[in-house]
Order: C-alpha cells, then structure tokens, then sequence
C-alpha cells in the first residue's frame, strides 16, 4: 500500500498436507511438533517405499518416545471449502469435496483458490470464509450424505469422501499455503512473464499510417520474446466490431503474421475490444498464476456502438470489468484526436497512459511501456 510502483498482487491459498507427531494409535497430536508436508513426485529415496506417482516429505522430526510416530496425518483438505468475498468478483473459490492435487505423468497439478488485490481498482482487502464440512466414516454414514456431498460440490463422487473406520478418533490435519506469485511494477518485463493481449484500432483514421502501425506492434512483440516457458501474447483488433485475430500463444511469428494482415477502415468499436481481450485472458489460453495484460492502441474516440457518449460509456464499462478481473491495462494513445483524460480512465491509472505524436513515434512509446523502470 505505501509503495507507489506497485498496484496489485496475485495470489493463491493451496493445500498442502499437514505432518505431526502423534500417539495413541494417532488420535493425541503434539500441536508443536508439526511440519507442512511437500508432494515429491516419484519413489521415496529415503526409504524402500515404492510409490507409483508420488509421495509427502515431512522432513525430520524431533527426537520420538516410545510410542509416537512422525509423518502425514489423515487429510482434512478435500473438506475444506474457500469462499471469497465477491467483492469485487475477481478471485475464485472451491467448494468442499474436492482434490487438492492430482499427478499425471510426473507434474503435480494444484487445485487452487486464487485472488487478487488492486489499488487502483480500490480492492486492498480480500475476506475469505474457511469451512468444513465435516467428513463420515464407513457404515456410520448418513442416508443422505450422497445428496449432502453432491449438494456442496454437483461433481464429487461421495464414495471418494468417505473416510475408513480406523480413521474415526484420529487427528487430521491440513495446512493453507497463501503464496503471492505476482508483484506488478510499471514496466511489462518487470514480471518474470506475462499473458498479453495487444488490442490495435485498425478504423478507418489510421488510413496509410497503418503501416508504421504494424512495424511498432510487431517489435514489441519481438521485445515481449514469446516462449513457451515465458511471455504469451495474443491479438485482436477493432473497427466497426471487434475480432480476434489471434489467441494467447507462445509463437511470436504467428502473432506478427496476424498483426500484418490488418486492414484500416470503418469506425471506432473499442468496446469489443476490450471485450474480446477481456474473454481471451480469462478462457482456455490463458495461465491462472501468471499476470495477464491489455495493451490498447489507437488514435480516436470511441464511436460505435452508434451514439459517441454511449460508445464511451459501454468502453468505459468493459474495462472496469477487465480490471476488476485482475488485468492490467495500458493505452497508448496516437495523434491529436484522442481525448487523454478519457484514455487514462479506460487505463489503470494514469501511470498507464502512453502519448505518442503519430504512428512514426509509436515504437518508442511502446518500448517505453516494456521497459522494467526498477
């Protein structure tokens, strides 16, 4: 909150398996002797266990007596539910009854609840309710545990929930991980990678300029460097309405390809734009833990749907939503004709508004806006 470089954080709250000592048959826990167990894909060197997908390191206990054990407790996790507070509707909650983990072909894959925190969208506190839905055991089940599980979680098998007997009098445990994995800092490549959508105005204005247009956005998408591992950018475009010309992807030359095919004619559709945009950095393509970008170009107001005030109201709308779901926005904003104070409302802040005189200074601007100012 005090640092003026950073807006926002992304975050997520995972369950890990809790360790501990215990005795008596595992129902007396020693509550200052446990440890947060971390999944290790593969065989257990430290042992002769031979685990076919993975297994839970606890790390080294305290000197044992006779009679206690050290390692996993029995695992309250798939009954712990994370609701957020939908204030604003930018994080995403789990119900109870489900896994926290799954591994296939060596990865672990983390069933997270995520969320997010911005300043500039006055989201600084996120309140989350923690429940549990208290798990049965075998042959003391309710007649309606079934209708019970299926009711919290419509995709849950209530078999898969149904704890042994022998677990009835244990401890369980479940440790909640809160991690931060993304810090914004004014520059793009001030994150260790991005999800980018470059959203470009090819109306009608642009005319002849549109070349310069397309020589600035594809060297910003050679300074994004794409990769599988890292940047993933996509692109969409609008005049009369919007298209997406190309997806999130980690193929820079297909993006420029798609930046080459625009064509300058029609009106001033921004706010599909921003829609289109919006839909792409929260579908199939887009990386939940990864930060995800909007970098909006163009040289006029907007003006479609017909009825300018409308055009800039519903724009105006589409990007409230956009940041309100945790994408970042910048606008550059080219020429004479483009109201500023307009713009940098659309933008995240005005920190995130770019001036550029025409289309021949738009590839500084644009290096400008990448560029990590620690």
């Amino acid at each position: 909150m005090e640092e003026d470089r950073v807006d926002d954080i992304k975050y997520f709250i995972r369950q890990k398996p809790k360790c501990g000592v215990t005795s008596e048959n595992g129902t007396v826990l020693d509550h200052a002797s446990t440890k947060t167990g971390h999944i290790v894909v593969g065989d257990n060197q430290a042992t002769t266990e031979v685990v076919e997908t993975y297994w839970i390191d606890c790390g080294v206990s305290r000197n044992l007596t006779l009679g206690e054990v050290w390692g996993p407790l029995p695992s309250l996790c798939p009954y712990i539910s994370k609701e957020d507070d939908n204030t604003p509707n930018n994080d995403s909650s789990l119900p109870s009854f489900h896994e926290p983990f799954t591994v296939t072909n060596g990865v672990i894959h983390w069933n997270d609840a995520t969320g997010y925190l911005a300043k500039s969208a006055q989201d600084t506190t996120d309140i989350w309710n923690i429940d549990l839905a208290v798990p049965c055991f075998t042959g003391e089940c309710a007649q309606d545990w079934a209708s019970f599980v299926t009711g919290i979680n419509n995709s849950a098998n209530p078999a898969l929930y149904t704890q042994p007997k022998a677990n009835e009098h244990k401890v369980f445990g479940c440790d909640l991980w809160v991690e931060v994995t993304g810090v914004s800092l004014p520059g793009i490549l001030c994150n260790e990678k991005v999800d980018l959508m470059l959203v470009l105005d090819r109306s009608g204005s642009i005319g002849g300029a549109i070349t310069d247009l397309k020589i600035a956005a594809k060297a910003f998408v050679d300074a994004l460097t794409p990769s599988t591992d890292g940047n993933h950018v996509g692109e969409d475009s609008f005049a009369d309405t919007g298209t997406l010309d190309i997806g999130l992807t980690d193929n820079g030359a297909t993006v420029k390809a798609a930046i080459d095919a625009l064509v300058s004619s029609g009106f001033t559709n921004l706010k599909e734009g921003i829609e289109i945009a919006t839909a792409e950095l929260g579908g199939v393509n887009d990386r939940p833990a990864i930060p995800d970008f909007m970098v909006i170009i163009t040289d006029g107001q907007p003006n479609r749907p017909p009825d300018n005030a409308n055009a800039e109201a519903v724009a105006l709308a589409a990007a409230t939503a956009a940041k309100a779901a945790g994408i970042k926005i910048f606008v550059v904003g080219v020429g004479a004709q483009v109201d500023p104070a307009y713009l940098k409302t659309i933008a995240s802040g005005d920190d995130h508004y770019f001036a550029a005189a025409d289309y021949a200074n738009l590839e500084l601007q644009l290096s400008n806006l990448a560029q990590c100012t620690q």
